[in-house]
């Protein structure tokens, strides 16, 4: 038993300085993040012109940056916000074409927690 939580903390400790900690799932619950780096990427579809996607939330900063961009589905960048150290509210949302469009979240060295609700209109 002592062997098997050795190696469960070798192995915590090992993710902690390869690519972070992260607790939960960004667009669905609350997500608590520790030395997080890294890109991660979540798509959503749009079916019919002129319909409204995108992201709504906060981010809480102890440590790092992380950036938050919201892509059409040409891949040019329609909205974007940055969360420095400490409280921010977020509000990304994109109306235009049908297609995917993909919202690109991109952690530096990120400790704090991220809560995102996908929205649509």
């Amino acid at each position: 038993m002592r062997l098997l939580v050795v190696a469960l903390a070798l192995v915590l400790t090992l993710m902690y300085f390869t690519f972070g900690l992260r607790f939960g799932y960004v667009t669905l619950t609350p997500t608590y993040m520790f030395g997080a780096s890294g890109t991660n990427r979540y798509t959503y579809q749009i079916y019919e012109p002129n319909q409204t996607v995108g992201v709504e939330g906060s981010c809480t900063v102890r440590s790092g940056e992380v950036t938050l961009r919201l892509l059409d589905p040409k891949g040019s960048q329609v909205a974007g916000q940055s969360c420095p150290k400490g409280s921010w509210g977020l509000k990304l949302v994109a109306t235009g074409d049908p297609g995917r469009y993909t919202l690109e979240i991109e952690m530096k060295k990120f400790s704090g927690v991220m809560d995102l609700k996908e929205t649509r209109k």
